[in-house]
């Protein structure tokens, strides 16, 4: 199926043909303009030269919490803090379905699955969740950034898929974010390593980080590209 119809902020490598493929996933109300600086750093050294990234754009919706406000989003939000009874549990699925059709992309282009990693940021980081959790294959790592994902814990345990549960994923998250509180990411963790038996999940908290990202967490993630995604 062709996905041309997923905007995304697309960086080629720099090598004639990329061997690794970088999607990373924006936040509420951003782009993934907001996120580009993550080839920008990572196109500086030669050792990130054959990966491509892909910064998918989420589409334009209302949002309920801001009395219908049109942002961009990857799913609605009735209350902040996924606290009420009322979800948007068919516009997650959905968002979630759009970044596995541009896994199947790169697949198709000939990007081996291990060599695909998932991130995100805010609710990127909730719809990166969620691919791990219900993707049918094995990817290379997953990257989730101040998650909020507590409203979506239990759809999540009834639609898993643990062809990842062994793949390496690492959850940041900034003790005084206002927006992805600590217990949030403290709660995912727990759910995700000792309810839902992931096994190679990393969980790191960073001291006076807010909603957004530091340059220890930066240097994580760039940990991970050197495992995960070396040249070939």
């Amino acid at each position: 199926m062709s996905t041309n119809y997923i905007p995304a902020l697309r960086i080629p490598s720099k090598t004639v043909k990329p061997t690794a493929t970088v999607i990373f996933i924006h936040g509420l109300g951003d782009s993934g303009h907001g996120w580009k600086f993550l080839s920008d750093l990572s196109h500086q050294s030669s050792e990130f030269d054959h990966i491509s990234f892909i910064f998918p754009h989420a589409p334009k919706i209302p949002l309920t919490v801001s009395n219908g406000e049109i942002v961009s989003g990857w799913f609605d939000i009735y209350q902040f803090g996924g606290k009420g009874n009322k979800h948007d549990f068919d516009g997650y699925l959905k968002s979630i379905e759009q970044i596995k059709l541009l896994i199947n992309e790169q697949i198709s282009n000939g990007i081996k699955p291990e060599r695909i990693i998932i991130g995100g940021f805010s609710q990127g980081a909730a719809i990166t969740l969620g691919t791990l959790t219900t993707l049918d294959l094995k990817l290379g790592a997953f990257i989730p950034l101040s998650a909020p994902i507590t409203q979506f814990l239990q759809l999540l345990k009834s639609k898993q898929l643990k062809f990842n549960i062994d793949t390496p994923v690492f959850h940041g998250q900034g003790d005084s974010d206002p927006i992805v509180s600590i217990d949030t990411g403290n709660q995912a963790a727990d759910f995700f390593q000792n309810t839902l038996g992931y096994t190679n999940y990393k969980y790191k908290t960073y001291k006076g980080l807010g909603h957004s990202a530091n340059n220890d967490e930066i240097e994580e993630i760039f940990k991970l590209f050197r495992k995960v995604l070396p040249k070939e």
